[in-house]
């Protein structure tokens, strides 16, 4: 028993010897360990960047710019948008969602709409009053809260409830002589529940491009499909459709600012027909269609 703990003693020894042989000498205490250069060739290298105007101060050895941590006002925004070698340490050139510091935040959305209607044709019979029919582009404006939980790098889940004001018209040609154009609008006013899936691009200095997808359930507060009245185009209260747009992401010291362009495609027929009118009996199916240009702002 006395021989194997003595042999095995012996052959620890005999690797922590080896090891320590083995192992590269330590650097000179002047060089650092990242890039192996000496003080003085960091010196010579920066005052070289400098001539040529990439850097104008704050630079570590590395050429990693550093904004100053206690800076006047005009300095900030004079170095605002110079490019963060180091987002780990680096507080005042990206914003703090930047550095992955903050997973949920908050923010508002203004936005300007314009709506209309994908129209699916009932057969024609040869003997109806309507010629043709075509939808119109109408104007609206929407504002929101946003909910974005930041839960990877790229990856950002956000619930985005809305109030929607929009208007979708369809305009008809007729074979009568005193009207032979008919315009019909509708007006909504919508309760939106957005979900949507938002990938984001590595960071552009301050700015990154991300696209979006997701669902949106709308309840429209200014249905008339209840009400009792013949000379009506009458559409369902409950909307589903699909979202899919992109924008940038704008970084500042406090805030995000993200213009965003959207789509959003109706899936489910919003029509409720009017027995007896002729601008209803024409159509088989509606489905909803929005162009959205929102101005998002978080933090």
């Amino acid at each position: 028993m006395r021989k194997v703990i003595f042999i095995t003693i012996a052959l620890i020894g005999m690797c922590v010897r080896s090891q320590a042989q083995e192992s590269p000498s330590p650097l000179p205490a002047d060089r650092c360990v990242m890039c192996r250069t000496t003080p003085t060739q960091t010196a010579a290298l920066l005052a070289q960047m400098a001539n040529v105007g990439i850097f104008d101060g704050n630079v570590d050895r590395h050429g990693r710019y550093h904004p100053p941590h206690k800076a006047d006002y005009w300095s900030k925004i004079r170095n605002f948008y110079k490019p963060n070698g180091d987002e780990a340490g680096d507080r005042e050139g990206f914003n703090v969602h930047e550095l992955g510091r903050k997973q949920i935040y908050f923010g508002i959305s203004l936005g300007v709409n314009a709506a209309n209607y994908r129209i699916v044709h009932k057969p024609f019979n040869g003997v109806d009053t309507i010629k043709s029919m075509r939808p119109a582009l109408g104007p609206g404006f929407n504002l929101g809260i946003i909910a974005n939980w930041q839960f990877h790098r790229y990856f950002d889940l956000r619930l985005i409830p809305a109030l929607s004001f929009s208007d979708k018209s369809i305009k008809y040609t007729t074979v009568l002589r005193k009207s032979p154009d008919v315009k019909q609008t509708i007006s909504s006013i919508y309760l939106s529940f957005p979900l949507q899936l938002r990938f984001k691009s590595d960071p552009i200095k301050n700015t990154r491009i991300y696209v979006i997808a997701g669902a949106r359930y709308d309840y429209d507060l200014a249905s008339n499909s209840n009400t009792r009245a013949q000379t009506l185009l009458k559409v369902s209260k409950h909307d589903v459709s699909v979202d899919y747009g992109m924008g940038v992401m704008i970084y500042f010291p406090y805030f995000i600012m993200s213009p965003e362009f959207k789509v959003s495609q109706g899936v489910i027929n919003v029509n409720s027909p009017t027995n007896g009118y002729i601008y209803s009996r024409v159509i088989e199916k509606l489905y909803s269609r929005t162009y959205t240009f929102t101005l998002n702002l978080e933090g």
